[in-house]
């Protein structure tokens, strides 16, 4: 009798908990939802709706570690269609892209999953480029129900293609039926500054803190913003740097173009990039994090939102500042004879988009064995499954152990520099080095669609995929044009 007791009591608990967790789910509270229903799982710990709600929770907050823990912990139960869903999910986030398709195929017919694994199939394609199979997913589902999140997908999709008109049509669909989406305003910002609809594009950009994949957040908030270029006239401004390396560089000459109102500006930055930039400009202080003394500074701006304030609206409206350097006897490091080029081939591998920006080694080989030339490594990441490759070339000399302040002294030296789109293009661009930028078909915003030359940097010469996805007409284009070089020199 006690026994049934204790069992009808613990039955009792556990079933307000669930019901607890639920009202929580409903109301988007998935911290207070996932302790009610981690609590519940302890007093029955193989109830599947329960597992499957936690699952669902770890899903939609990217708890991976508990996801997998969970996962390991009930594998007695691998059969069970709940498990399996968190499965499906499991081997997308470790990339196991073939494995997650196939445990989709095994439970996609089930009522309760069919939504959510739709979305995790369609994914799975885009992950292996299989952009036609996600698109008749999207499809399918847009004409049984004209949802915004649908959409947002089928827009970020035609993005990645490098579609970007097309991509923009179904974000601005998206956010007529959801407008506060701060993805979807997001990505519209990208898409307009692609096709140089620069003042949309730039207000549209300060979404960029309230989006949920957010990289960062605001640093110095103790610090008012300022409402317009009025109120900084002659006061004491903190600018400070966001996103990455080449970022900065090519943002800071808008630091530039803010001495018309104020000859008071510290701009604070990365600390491989303070030794680099402290030549901007005379009247530019520029520190790194460590060294920045918070004094009483009037505003403070991050770095993306001058061309707001600015009120950047047209190309002709961005200027380019030549960075100068001190000499130094880098020199001593580059052979006089032949051509010296720099060569930089990939970039943080952790970038979304990497896996289109970054040039595998092997469309390199054809390069590395023209005659009369000396190759430079400039990039910065080395991919360890490349450097047996590299590392024999006898022609190739590896400086991918130099800091960015030692590359920054060599590249002037150089008659040349080759690179795919990383924060090498940026410092070579800013010096004015002559280079060539070897781009992708879907590149990031700030080269827009143009396939020979940027409103950036007058020295950069683009060299831009011609098909999605493929380099052969880039490196075609680039072996006639060393050829060229070569025999000009």
């Amino acid at each position: 009798m006690n026994f049934i007791k204790m069992n009808n009591k613990i039955l009792t608990e556990a079933k307000t908990l669930f019901n607890e967790g639920i009202e929580f789910l409903k109301r988007g509270e998935l911290d207070f939802a996932e302790k009610k229903f981690s609590n519940c799982l302890i007093l029955l710990p193989y109830s599947l709706p329960v597992i499957h709600n936690l699952i669902s929770i770890y899903i939609n907050t990217n708890q991976r570690k508990k996801l997998e823990e969970i996962l390991k912990d009930k594998i007695k139960l691998s059969k069970e269609k709940e498990i399996m869903y968190g499965l499906a999910y499991y081997n997308y986030f470790e990339g196991n892209f073939i494995n997650s398709i196939k445990i989709c195929e095994q439970i996609i017919h089930f009522p309760q999953f069919k939504d959510s694994i739709e979305d995790l199939m369609a994914s799975n394609y885009r992950k292996k480029k299989l952009f036609l199979d996600a698109l008749k997913i999207y499809k399918k589902k847009l004409r049984k129900n004209k949802n915004y999140l649908i959409y947002y997908n089928i827009g970020c999709l035609f993005a990645e293609l490098g579609k970007t008109k097309t991509s923009f049509y179904y974000l601005s669909k998206s956010n007529e039926l959801k407008n506060n989406n701060y993805s979807t305003l997001w990505n519209l910002s990208l898409c307009s500054l692609k096709l140089k609809r620069f003042e949309s594009g730039f207000l549209l950009h300060e979404y960029r803190w309230k989006k949920k994949d957010k990289p960062e957040t605001k640093k110095f908030t103790s610090i008012p913003e300022p409402n317009n270029l009025q109120d900084i006239i002659n006061k004491k401004i903190l600018i400070w740097d966001e996103q990455g390396l080449g970022d900065t560089l090519q943002f800071s000459r808008f630091v530039i173009d803010l001495l018309k109102y104020s000859k008071q500006l510290t701009f604070v930055v990365n600390s491989k990039l303070s030794e680099i930039l402290k030549n901007l400009h005379k009247n530019i202080y520029v520190t790194n994090y460590e060294d920045l003394i918070i004094e009483s500074f009037d505003y403070q701006i991050p770095l993306y939102s001058l061309p707001k304030y600015l009120g950047i609206k047209n190309l002709e409206d961005i200027n380019f500042y030549k960075l100068e350097k001190s000499n130094n006897n880098s020199l001593s490091l580059i052979k006089n004879s032949n051509l010296n080029i720099g060569v930089s081939w990939s970039g943080n591998p952790n970038y979304t988009l990497d896996n289109y920006r970054s040039i595998p080694f092997k469309k390199f080989k054809d390069i590395f064995k023209i005659n009369g030339i000396n190759f430079y490594k400039l990039s910065q990441n080395v991919r360890s499954e490349e450097f047996l490759e590299y590392n024999s070339l006898s022609n190739l000399t590896d400086f991918s152990e130099k800091s960015l302040y030692e590359i920054f002294q060599i590249l002037p030296k150089l008659d040349l520099i080759i690179s795919s789109d990383t924060s090498i293009i940026h410092l070579a661009g800013i010096l004015n080095v002559k280079s060539y930028l070897l781009l992708n078909y879907n590149s990031d915003w700030r080269w827009f669609d143009d396939r020979k030359n940027t409103i950036w940097y007058p020295s950069i010469q683009i060299i831009k995929q011609d098909k999605f996805d493929s380099w052969n007409n880039v490196f075609k284009e680039l072996v006639i044009k060393l050829e060229d070089l070569k025999s000009q020199k």
